[in-house]
């Protein structure tokens, strides 16, 4: 069994009081979906219980046992579609809470006023210490290549050297349509701000071939595998694996999506391929021990642009397995 230490998650989610009630009811039908599952890890607390999780909860559910080093926090604004609005000045005070632990990437609407939008970002990175954004164009009810709407949120992330999170592919998010998260979209994003980091979630399926299509073409767009466990990623794409392990293994990064699963169940899940090997295709490979170090943090931190945003944090702390 895996054992593992050092690894930054790049996509966790809060799930306090003032989440529940800022990100609104398709915020938590989605939740209600994942945690209606028994295996869930928010199960008995969220879909029993309805309790919510504090930062202090959530930090040490994600701290146990000394895996993650480092997690992304983000945020989702849907004003426009949703008459919604966590602000981001709480995803600053979440990371304070514990500082060096969260970065914070901001959520803001494209569909909100363009100088709105924009001096927003410029307070989320002056004076919230934001070091990324997030999107969700199902919903937030946007298409990513929209030129008037998205495009200069994009070239002031691009001088800020800001990573950008994208939903990509199908969502529990509710009312909402999904063709707005085609990885294809997200192809002309890059190829027109090339030097723009762009890190695509949930692998994109059902677009699976279309996300490893835009990671192989450009090199600061990253692959993301949360929300999903490997026993599932690897049942109906395998080709996911193949890819991490030996066609791009230096663009793929590691998130959990918690709380809709854990850094510690994802780990174990995972703990099968790198045991018995990847069984695809007519033949066995052995996945290769140095893109362990890779998926779980070193590709993390040129895709967060971590060099240039928190330098600090980099070398504090380095990726190791205790136990395979």
């Amino acid at each position: 069994m895996l054992k593992l230490q050092g690894v930054i998650d790049i996509h966790t989610h809060p799930f306090t009081e003032e989440t529940i009630k800022g990100q609104g009811l398709s915020y938590t039908e989605a939740h209600d979906y994942f945690a209606k599952s028994p295996k869930s890890p928010h199960h008995e607390s969220w879909y029993i219980r309805r309790e919510t999780k504090s930062i202090d909860k959530t930090a040490a559910e994600l701290k146990e046992d000394g895996i993650v080093d480092l997690a992304v926090v983000v945020n989702m604004n849907a004003c426009n579609t949703w008459a919604s609005c966590l602000p981001n000045e709480y995803i600053s005070k979440y990371c304070k809470q514990h500082e060096g632990f969260y970065l914070g990437y901001a959520g803001i609407d494209p569909g909100m006023d363009k100088k709105g939008a924009l001096r927003e970002l410029d307070r989320c990175v002056k004076d919230y210490g934001i070091v990324g954004l997030k999107f969700h164009p199902a919903y937030q009810n946007f298409f990513p290549n929209d030129h008037e709407r998205a495009y200069p949120l994009y070239e002031k992330c691009a001088e800020y050297g800001l990573p950008i999170l994208f939903h990509t592919g199908t969502t529990r998010m509710t009312r909402c349509t999904i063709r707005t998260c085609r990885p294809e979209f997200l192809d002309e994003v890059a190829t027109d701000f090339p030097d723009l980091r762009i890190i695509m979630s949930h692998y994109g399926w059902p677009w699976t071939e279309e996300a490893l299509a835009v990671i192989t073409r450009h090199e600061h767009v990253y692959l993301d595998l949360s929300g999903w466990m490997p026993t599932y990623i690897f049942a109906h794409q395998p080709c996911v694996f193949h890819y991490m392990n030996s066609v791009v293994p230096e663009k793929f990064v590691y998130g959990s999506d918690f709380p809709a699963l854990t850094p510690k169940d994802w780990i174990e899940d995972f703990s099968q391929y790198f045991e018995k090997g990847l069984e695809w295709g007519g033949k066995k490979r052995n996945f290769r021990h140095e893109n362990l170090a890779k998926f779980f943090r070193l590709n993390a931190i040129k895709a967060m642009n971590l060099e240039k945003l928190r330098p600090e944090l980099v070398n504090r702390t380095q990726f190791k397995v205790l136990q395979a």
